[in-house]
């Protein structure tokens, strides 16, 4: 993947996050494009994700080990992606989940403490427009 992502760019693009609590956030983005680009882009996305147990990146100077795990997702929509990395940070171990479930020409995805993706996929999906 590039450094700016741009090759995993969708036609239309909205996003937002929510705040919990001091330690918890969910952000929450929509994609819309043709059914086969969505499907290709995520496919290549969680792919580049999943495919690298751990790597390193960088916070302005300092280095951050990341581990990547591919996590399981429930049946909803016409494909879901799902995995769960774990950063070790100076301040301790901070755990995000990433998820996406595309219907149709919209896909909705989800990133951040896995309880908060796991408990609001599934009314994130269900706001979807049907017949997409």
């Amino acid at each position: 993947m590039g450094q700016d992502g741009e090759e995993n760019m969708f036609a239309a693009k909205a996003e937002t996050s929510f705040t919990y609590d001091t330690d918890a956030t969910l952000g929450e983005e929509l994609h819309s494009d043709r059914p086969s680009v969505l499907s290709n882009k995520l496919r290549e996305l969680f792919g580049a994700y999943t495919s690298c147990p751990s790597y390193t990146m960088t916070a302005g100077n300092t280095p951050i080990e990341v581990k990547v795990a591919k996590s399981a997702t429930p049946e909803l929509g016409d494909e879901q992606f799902a995995y769960t990395s774990t950063m070790k940070l100076p301040a301790g171990a901070q755990v995000l989940k990433t998820m996406a479930v595309r219907k149709g020409n919209v896909a909705v995805m989800l990133v951040g403490a896995p309880a908060l993706v796991d408990r609001h996929v599934k009314t994130a999906v269900g706001k979807l427009p049907t017949g997409s």
